[in-house]
């Protein structure tokens, strides 16, 4: 097989007016000099990469945005292919482009594309031209959407986009994404790549079933090969090596006839006594891979290579609780949302490596993928680290519901998953984000006059036909169908912002009234350090009386307390009815959204250090709110810890020791204690500091926990959450 990379050497224009098709600018002979009240030249690019970092002076707000979504945008790429590749069958594949696009090769209009994260390919060997250039033509565009849904009640209005591109969370508008902020172009490489008649195509998907207690393991490796001449035979080998060994655990070879066209053969495997892919915490994330081997009478024709992990993930529902089964055994998660960057193209194995080792530290056991596909790295490093992955679509918030609407979402949702179900970590699919949120409108009375009513995502489309298509694709895995439906029994989780989106009258400790079986979003913005913020004026200046009076110190103050408060809530609450949490979010967007615990420059937050002392597999925790209740042990690992100790001292602000004691406790494996109340007559004018520590049998640390002025909770912060600039897109927290 012979490749060339073809993603240097490309120009683009912008079709100001959208006639490009019109006037034919994909035929060879075409020259925009000869419009030139039409078109403007063609502008070389250094790079592929989302065009508003190319472009942009500030790709992350301004009006002057929104120019980069009017009109489409031309690709033009020249290239030269060798005489002595012809012959063979030729594939042009794009690994990312954003969002429609149409190619055409030499003149001749090859295909098209709706989506921005999964590659995609065409047979272009009809249309090559060898001994002379060819011409590669792409039209791109990602348009703005024209329809909206207005509410409006007592004066307030309220308008929700009804996005007609599986794209996520572009034009959210609210103080995460920016309004004009809506990423195009080409942004990965584009490959033309040389083969025989017969190959395999596409990506091989791998299927693990553990039996007989997890002493075996039924392998099933499904390829799809493609044969452009008359039937003939051809034999597939298949093996699997233990990555952790080097040694082959597993073969099988198969001699199949494949006719003319496309064939569906699978290799069946066998691999004993397995080694099981976990979580971190959980034990250790062995993974195995398997070469595929085609093989004609001529002699080898392609090798394909792919990693995968024999494990197991379930999800346990009812009206009660929401669970997951990892590998047969309850799994407490422990996860954050992460979306570290509005440009995906942006984003380096470097990144990835550094917020995932990052995130094992605070103690994640999960990570959220938010309402975005990431690159192909970050999913290799969650199978290597050990972090599992709950993989949301792109369907966020409204979209149509027509059938039109409901074909292309399903064939967006599908390429994701195909490209992504190798992956061990990736533990839970996520249909929809928010599904149906208009409902929330409805119940503060802001739908009195409208007509027609919205139609259910969840029930009529297009939620119970992105379920079914995942059932075929990827029948081994868990679902959630529409991410904060807590009482339908194919999702059941909750997004839980008391103390903060849910409005300024609203406190974090109203958490305690409200049972929840799996929280996946809770969190408070809280901005970057002053430091940061100063690189960029027009956030700064827009802050710059709440940096002068410490505000900032104040906001990440209270997201510490929140994000405390909340995590050891659900903690204590373990199974009884609380499977996990996820909070929202791991790092800042954007420079100007502050949801994270680490900033967009990737400087930590006071509310890490909410996680670095609650979150962690092993932690001893105090039951409160106004007063103290009990001392609480949770341990999600399976090991157990015997004869261990568990010490407290409660001081006030002079320093003087009011209540301490100790005692001893057995913590078994996956396991959440209370090991005895903890009462003392609080003054409401003092300062308490508590401080609890955990040793093992030899008086060894095994955990601490530490509440500084535990019972005096920071109050919402006034103007949180209504308070937003819209044309920089952040939230202004009453300055």
């Amino acid at each position: 097989m012979k490749e060339y990379i073809l993603s240097n050497g490309w120009h683009i224009l912008q079709d100001v007016k959208d006639c490009g098709e019109e006037k034919g600018i994909f035929k060879t002979e075409w020259n925009p000099k000869n419009a030139p009240f039409v078109f403007s030249e063609w502008e070389p690019i250094d790079r592929l990469t989302h065009l508003q970092l190319l472009l942009a002076e500030q790709p992350y707000f301004g009006r002057e945005l929104r120019y980069f979504n009017n009109a489409p945008w031309w690709y033009k790429k020249e290239f030269d292919v060798s005489e002595a590749e012809q012959g063979q069958n030729a594939i042009l594949r794009f690994e990312g482009v954003d969002y429609y696009c149409k190619i055409w090769l030499n003149g001749d209009f090859i295909g098209e594309h709706e989506g921005y994260s999964t590659p995609f390919e065409f047979d272009v060997t009809d249309h090559l031209k060898y001994n002379q250039t060819n011409s590669l033509i792409v039209k791109v565009w990602s348009p703005w959407d024209k329809s909206t849904l207005s509410l409006s009640v007592e004066g307030f209005e309220f308008g929700m986009t009804i996005h007609d591109m599986v794209k996520g969370t572009y034009e959210h508008s609210d103080g995460f994404i920016q309004r004009d902020v809506n990423p195009v172009g080409i942004w990965k490489d584009v490959k033309l790549a040389f083969f025989p008649d017969i190959r395999i195509s596409g990506n091989p998907l791998i299927t693990t079933d553990l039996k007989d207690n997890f002493t075996s393991a039924d392998v099933k490796i499904s390829i799809l090969v493609i044969n452009k001449k008359d039937s003939s035979e051809v034999r597939l080998e298949g093996q699997i090596i233990d990555e952790a060994t080097g040694l082959l655990v597993a073969s099988t070879n198969s001699t199949v006839p494949v006719k003319f066209g496309e064939a569906a053969i699978d290799l069946d495997l066998v691999i004993s006594n397995p080694k099981i892919w976990n979580t971190w915490d959980r034990g250790t994330p062995y993974l195995y891979t398997a070469k595929i081997k085609l093989i004609s009478s001529d002699g080898e024709i392609q090798e394909v290579v792919r990693r995968f992990g024999v494990r197991k993930v379930e999800i346990r529902r009812s009206v009660d609780e929401t669970t997951f089964i990892l590998n047969g055994k309850d799994w407490f998660v422990r996860g954050t949302s992460y979306f570290p960057d509005v440009y995906v193209s942006k984003l380096s194995k470097e990144q990835y490596s550094r917020d995932l080792k990052a995130m094992k530290w605070a103690g994640f056991n999960l990570v959220r993928v938010h309402v975005h596909v990431a690159n192909n790295e970050f999913y290799d490093l969650c199978d290597e680290i050990g972090i599992a992955v709950m993989q949301d679509s792109d369907l966020n918030w409204l979209h149509p519901v027509t059938e039109e609407f409901k074909d292309r979402a399903v064939k967006v949702f599908g390429d994701m998953i195909k490209n992504l179900r190798n992956h061990p970590s990736i533990a839970c699919w996520v249909c929809m984000n928010e599904p149906d949120l208009w409902l929330l409108a409805v119940e503060m009375g802001m739908m009195k006059n409208v007509d027609p009513m919205p139609v259910s995502m969840m029930k009529v489309s297009p939620g119970p036909q992105l379920v079914e298509a995942l059932k075929q694709l990827d029948p081994t895995r868990p679902y959630i169908k529409g991410s904060i439906q807590q009482n339908d029994l194919e999702s059941g989780d909750t997004h839980n912002y008391l103390g903060s989106l849910m409005g300024e009258m609203t406190q974090y400790t109203d958490a305690l009234m409200m049972p929840e079986k799996l929280n996946t979003e809770f969190g408070f913005d809280a901005p970057a350090c002053k430091a940061n913020l100063i690189r960029i004026p027009e956030i700064y200046n827009r802050l710059r009386t709440l940096i002068e009076e410490h505000g900032i110190e104040r906001l990440q103050y209270y997201q510490y307390r929140l994000l405390k408060f909340f995590v050891e809530h659900y903690r204590i609450a373990k199974y009884k009815p609380c499977s996990g949490y996820i909070q929202f979010l791991f790092s800042d967007i954007g420079p100007q959204s502050f949801y994270g615990l680490y900033d967009w420059w990737g400087l930590p937050k006071e509310g890490l250090k909410a996680l670095e002392e609650s979150n962690q597999p092993i932690g001893v925790f105090m039951e409160y709110k106004d007063e103290p209740v009990a001392i609480w042990v949770v341990n999600d690992l399976l090991e157990a810890y015997k004869d261990c100790t568990v010490e407290w001292v409660v001081s006030n602000s002079s320093g003087m020791e009011i209540v301490s004691g100790s005692q001893k406790i057995d913590i078994f494996g996956d396991s959440v204690n209370r090991l005895c109340d903890l009462t003392f007559d609080v003054d409401k004018d003092e300062v308490y500091d508590v401080h609890f520590f955990v040793k093992d049998s030899k008086g060894e640390p095994l955990t601490s926990n530490t509440y500084k002025d535990a019972f005096h909770h920071p109050p919402h912060p006034k103007g949180h959450p209504g308070d937003m600039n819209h044309e920089i897109g952040m939230r202004v927290f009453g300055t």
